[in-house]
């Protein structure tokens, strides 16, 4: 079906002119600490990396059901779910492939060791403190995976002082359902953070062909917690947890001698995640952190109600690094080590993997200096896999001040993407003697930060090298393809006086170099727009995401390729502090009731509403 292109074009123009006139956000913003982008606490008005940071209070604000919510269409984000919550999702960070960009829960990454995607639907947001977003390679202070960039997100953590408890209840359309909990205590010293949570729903029929009127409904819950304990001035530990359980139906499976595709589909797992950190002062210009962490993910698949496979991904994560502080910059030197292994059961057909286990060592380093205007950054990082070898990856940048409010910039950088074990060892094709994909990545930036203002222009190009694809005969993977993605960024915020704006537009050229062909599933341009208001006691909101039409494969036979819609859609909300402890809230998503489609064949949300209540102690 297609669109017009009236809802595309608003979305670009006022994602363009915010910037412009009003961009930006509050000065407290500029000094948001990040972590993410060089492993260190850093201003993000500091950062030469292109990111962006979501507080608890956006994630709030926008009343988000789950972080492809959060996430989808901010500068350089793309998201792709097939069907209703809890279906599988796919994450595109500048035009990259979605195994292309590192996801991290807490630091430790939950990037499957089988198909190295991550699962982000199992993510909800009621655990969630707050999410960085880093665009660009970072493979020299990670590792593998970081090509597009990294994202992480960091569970909730009591930083005020004293009890803090909520409630949350919420109801919506298609029999959904929310239910959070949390409660925190801490003084100075000590904190403690807990929070139960689950969401259910009947959802919506998953596919356009299923004209059963069936609907793929789906359950998600667990809990969260993090412990934070300052012994004395050189020493202080953090612990954090997460645990959430799945079950979710979809649609279009094969059953194992079933002459075509059930619609008769189901998910059941779970995604764990553990981490602790000990950070020791040595010497007041010398910190040491000693880093571990442990991640699982199971899912089993029943196809019209037989178990047909069993997936199960185990990590165990170990790391120590060293930081010394100078007088205009810091130093930093680490060491990593990864071992990962896989669990497989194929009910159906009894297939295994040839191997499923793999280790990594890492070794890296870090230089940042300011020379009054001029601000200089250099890593370089050493990898051995015990599955395909070893890899050396490194990023320069430099940034100077052009005024006391505005930074140019221009780094570069190269990646790495480790061939994932389903690629090299089974259960199907295999190629044991595939290369890493590799990447290098030029841009250059402009940035203003200004009182209530911040504004930045990015360009970019990554050309990416020895892509994993696959026989169209055997499916065996090999190395052969090229792409080359270019593209621009702008972003930018304005809040004062209770009117809050952000947005963000990108234009990206991702290109097959091997045919000329745009990548699949990617938009040449996609914006969204933030924008809230607050008088007295009530709030009122809205966010606008827009994007172009993006080429797909044809979802029946003959699978041949297609081109998907572009698509704008609307959602409010609002929220009413009742009192100091109660507060109404309530959204609208797709409030024109679009119809479009993220995955060729695959339906979308229509006109959603859900309201609920909170009440905080």
């Amino acid at each position: 079906m297609h669109y017009q292109n009236h809802s595309l074009w608003l979305a670009v123009g006022l994602a363009t002119a915010a910037p412009l006139l009003n961009t930006a956000q509050a000065e407290q913003r500029l000094n948001t600490v990040q972590v993410t982008a060089n492993r260190l606490p850093q201003s993000q008005a500091d950062v030469m990396a292109s990111t962006t940071v979501i507080e608890r209070a956006e994630i709030e604000r926008l009343q988000a059901s789950s972080v492809v919510e959060l996430l989808q269409g901010r500068a350089g984000i793309e998201l792709t779910q097939n069907g209703a919550p809890g279906a599988q999702s796919s994450l595109f960070l500048r035009g990259s492939e979605s195994d292309q960009t590192l996801i991290l829960v807490d630091g430790v990454r939950i990037n499957s060791a089988a198909s190295g995607g991550a699962s982000l639907e199992f993510l909800p947001p009621a655990a969630i403190e707050r999410i960085e977003i880093v665009r660009g390679p970072r493979a020299a202070a990670y590792g593998a995976d970081a090509i597009g960039g990294v994202i992480q997100i960091f569970t909730r953590d009591a930083r005020a002082t004293g009890t803090q408890a909520s409630l949350s209840a919420r109801a919506g359309s298609d029999d959904s359902y929310r239910q959070n909990a949390r409660f925190a205590i801490g003084d100075a010293d000590t904190r403690l953070d807990a929070t139960l949570f689950r969401r259910d729903g009947d959802g919506f029929n998953a596919t356009r062909a299923d004209t059963s009127g069936e609907r793929d409904g789906f359950e998600r819950e667990g809990g969260q917690l993090g412990l934070s304990q300052r012994f004395n001035d050189r020493l202080d530990f953090s612990f954090n947890a997460l645990r959430q359980n799945i079950d979710t139906e979809y649609d279009d499976c094969y059953p194992a001698g079933a002459p075509g595709a059930s619609q008769d589909c189901r998910t059941k797992g779970y995604l764990q995640t553990f981490g602790g950190q000990l950070d020791v002062a040595l010497e007041p210009d010398w910190n040491m952190i000693l880093t571990a962490g442990h991640f699982d993910e199971q899912r089993e698949e029943r196809y019209a109600g037989d178990r047909n496979s069993r997936t199960a991904s185990h990590r165990n994560e170990l790391g120590v690094q060293h930081r010394f502080t100078r007088t205009n910059g810091v130093d930093v030197l680490g060491l990593d080590y990864r071992e990962e292994r896989l669990d497989y059961d194929d009910y159906a057909y009894g297939s295994q993997y040839q191997k499923d286990s793999r280790e990594n060592y890492g070794l890296y380093a870090m230089v940042q200096r300011q020379y009054g205007a001029h601000e200089l950054s250099a890593s370089l990082r050493y990898d051995d896999d015990s599955r395909f070898g070893d890899e050396t990856t490194g990023n320069l940048g430099y940034a100077y001040r052009l005024t006391q409010f505005q930074r140019i910039g221009v780094s570069y950088g190269t990646a790495f993407k480790a061939p994932n074990l389903i690629d090299l060892y089974g259960p199907y094709g295999t190629n044991p003697d595939l290369d890493a994909e590799t990447s290098k990545t030029l841009e250059a930036f402009w940035a203003l930060n200004r009182g209530p203002w911040d504004a930045r222009v990015t360009a970019f190009e990554s050309r990416i090298d020895d892509l994993i694809s696959y026989d169209a005969a055997t499916y065996i993977p090999y190395n052969v393809d090229e792409s080359r993605i270019r593209g621009v960024e702008l972003s930018g915020g304005w809040q004062q006086a209770g009117l809050s704006l952000r947005a963000s537009l990108t234009y990206q050229d991702p290109e097959n170099r091997d045919t000329g062909d745009r990548l699949k599933r990617r938009a040449r341009i996609f914006a969204r727009l933030d924008a809230d208001y607050r008088f007295a006691a009530w709030s009122l909101g809205t966010t606008l995401r827009a994007a172009g039409d993006r080429r797909d494969t044809q979802f029946s036979f003959p699978y041949g390729d297609t081109t998907t819609a572009g698509y704008g859609v609307v959602d409010l909300r609002t929220a009413w502090q009742v009192t100091p402890m109660i507060e109404l809230s309530a959204k609208l998503e797709n409030a024109l009731d679009k119809r479009y489609q993220l995955v060729d064949g695959y339906t979308t949300q229509d006109r959603y509403i859900e309201g609920g209540i909170t009440l905080r102690l």
